[in-house]
């Protein structure tokens, strides 16, 4: 009986998440948002040609550019804990790798702005003992991760 506990504590202190949908968010925003001022730039007396033609640009360059840098960033983006340590990679363009012992997070915590809310997701929030922060956005879940780090560290402390 004494064993299940120990064999139970690594398990526990394991999670794993990567992106969430609502990276897109913002390139589907721009999207909507030139559509709209498009088609108003023609209903307008007289119409507004260079206005329609801005959004077409944009509509044409610009936000296959977004869902392009979205999707590699999703891409990228993984959190993982376990074997002691938080290991983490975001960022594209230029890829940040954030790996730290679990003995060195003082506490985790679950940040969700508005729109992740009410879609789900959200950011893990990392404060380290010597007060470093560091913020993990577009995660689909961070609440499984923090609650790795959270009790790892409880048990940690308590040993």
């Amino acid at each position: 009986m004494s064993e299940q506990p120990e064999t139970m504590a690594p398990e526990a202190a394991r999670a794993e998440t990567s992106a969430h949908w609502t990276i897109f968010l913002p390139a589907l925003a721009v999207a909507v948002t030139w559509g709209i001022v498009y088609f108003w730039s023609g209903w307008m007396e007289p119409p507004l040609l260079v206005v329609a033609r801005i959004a077409l640009v944009i509509e044409g360059v610009v936000v296959p550019l977004l869902l392009l840098h979205a999707f590699m960033r999703a891409r990228a983006l993984r959190v993982r804990v376990g074997e002691g340590a938080l290991k983490a990679v975001s960022g594209f363009p230029m890829r940040r790798r954030l790996e730290l012992s679990l003995g060195d997070i003082a506490v985790a915590q679950v940040r969700r702005p508005a729109t992740q809310r009410w879609f789900g997701g959200g950011a893990l929030a990392i404060i380290t003992r010597q007060g470093a922060r560091h913020l993990i956005a577009d995660l689909a879940e961070p609440e499984k991760v923090a609650a790795a780090i959270n009790n790892a560290i409880r048990r940690n402390s308590g040993a």
